[in-house]
């Protein structure tokens, strides 16, 4: 867990030569002149003066690099190829401001992939060294985005990585939007024959059908790190935005779309320690959160999670949990909780390539409703492929059953669920470090009550990060 800090030389060095590297691409070839040599009294076109600044600048010669390039801005202030000379001049000078100031003029205003992606490598390389770890995220994205060829690109990638390790905030956003047959969670069917009784849900309770769009960001920040323990506070935001379709509204003429909108925040801290170092990592996660439904409170929540990892083998690794939360129902105290799952799961490095995944969660939940007082077991099964083709798939499905014991109907209630799902990444679709990936999912409830029947099927989009 212990962070290892990148000396400057080697930033510089990585830095140039990919710069040295974009440069080499360009039309402009530099002409066969000593930069020791230079007599600054002769006239000298603006590519041969870029040909003079580049070489002295690979022997080591700043200040004619610096002089020279200098001049070239003065003649031309949009010349992007004398503002990276400059601006590695100003780095190996220890001008960082300068450095970072005509390195990101150079982005702004060149056309050329790899000059771009050379000034944008140099801004984050020089925002790392001042600490400023988020924002040389931000420009790795950039230079990622604008990478012209698999070699940048991986270059970028491992940057990331490397200032990822050093970073103490770590920051995941997530954006989805799909449709939906049933973006309220409702029941198939409003009738329901119980003990030779109709029973009835208020046509609210039915299933709408319409389109939804969410974002979520989730915080971390490192508070403590060594060898054998890592502790972090944490923050989590989430949104969810529902629009009715037009049979919905006819169903359901008085419902707005933000009766169905949901908000959580979360705060909380987890602490990872290798108590046994042969097994694997031990985590301790507490957690407070609430959350939203149209617009109204909806519950406030505490809970303590567990969880340890056994390393098996160099391919397989064993995972066992244990969840305790307790909730209090703001809009309904009768639905208040308390609840205990525990869980194992299993992830394997496929064959073939890819990850093989499964594993069962039992969980009890203890409240004065009969509609939330229940146990259930659930098995669950994962299968991600390595790419194929354009693509890169993964197979998830679950299989749970619930039985409510408090429900007060005659022959009582048990529900049983199976949801299935197809998430289909792109890779070589990249738009600042974040892919496009398509899922296809469906959930099924059958119950021995009929009012809880429940079905959804979606088709969404989200962007998840590459990094």
């Amino acid at each position: 867990m212990k962070t290892h800090k990148i000396s400057s030389r080697s930033r510089l060095k990585l830095a140039a030569s990919f710069f040295l590297a974009g440069i080499a691409l360009s039309t402009m070839a530099p002409i066969q002149v000593s930069a020791q040599d230079a007599d600054p009294s002769i006239q000298l076109t603006t590519n041969q003066a870029l040909g003079v600044a580049r070489q002295a600048l690979a022997q080591g010669n700043i200040p004619l690099a610096d002089a020279i390039s200098t001049a070239l801005i003065e003649r031309n202030p949009d010349n992007a190829e004398a503002l990276m000379i400059r601006a590695l001049a100003a780095r190996a000078a220890g001008e960082l401001e300068i450095a970072e100031d005509s390195a990101a003029q150079a982005y702004r205003i060149s056309d050329i992939p790899a000059l771009r992606f050379d000034a944008a490598f140099l801004v984050a390389d020089l925002k790392a060294a001042k600490e400023h770890f988020t924002r040389a995220q931000i420009w790795l994205r950039r230079a990622d985005n604008i990478a012209p060829d698999d070699q940048r690109r991986a270059a970028a990638e491992r940057a990331y990585q490397a200032v990822t390790r050093r970073n103490p905030l770590g920051v995941q956003l997530r954006f989805t939007a799909r449709p939906s047959n049933n973006v309220n969670n409702g029941a198939e069917t409003l009738v329901a024959e119980v003990g030779g009784l109709p029973f009835s849900l208020d046509p609210s309770d039915q299933q709408l059908g319409g389109y939804e769009a969410s974002a979520g960001l989730s915080l971390s920040y490192r508070l403590s790190e060594n060898e054998t323990q890592k502790t972090e506070a944490l923050a989590e935001l989430f949104h969810r935005e529902i629009w009715l379709d037009s049979r919905a509204k006819d169903l359901v003429p008085d419902a707005r779309n933000s009766d169905y909108e949901y908000s959580v925040v979360i705060t909380g801290l987890r602490h990872q320690r290798l108590i046994w170092p042969e097994l694997g990592v031990t985590q301790i996660t507490g957690l407070f959160g609430q959350s939203w439904y149209g617009s109204e409170a909806l519950a406030r929540w505490a809970e303590l999670q567990v969880a340890q990892t056994v390393r098996q083998s160099d391919v397989q690794q064993l995972r066992f949990g244990a969840n305790l939360r307790s909730e209090k129902r703001l809009d309904s105290d009768i639905s208040s909780s308390n609840s205990l799952a525990l869980s194992a799961d299993v992830t394997r490095v496929a064959s073939g390539g890819g990850t093989f995944g499964y594993g069962a969660t039992f969980k009890n939940v203890w409240s004065g409703s009969g509609t939330v007082d229940q146990a259930s077991v659930t098995v669950r099964a994962n299968r991600g492929f390595a790419q194929i083709g354009a693509i890169q798939p993964r197979v998830t499905a679950s299989l749970e059953q619930r039985n409510y014991h408090k429900f007060a109907l005659l022959d009582g209630r048990d529900d049983t669920s199976l949801s299935l799902g197809v998430d289909v990444t792109f890779p070589d679709i990249s738009y600042f470090g974040f892919l496009p990936q398509l899922s296809i999912k469906g959930r099924r409830t059958w119950s021995t009550v009929d009012i809880y029947d429940r079905n959804e099927y979606s088709l969404g989009l989200t962007a998840v990060s590459r990094f």
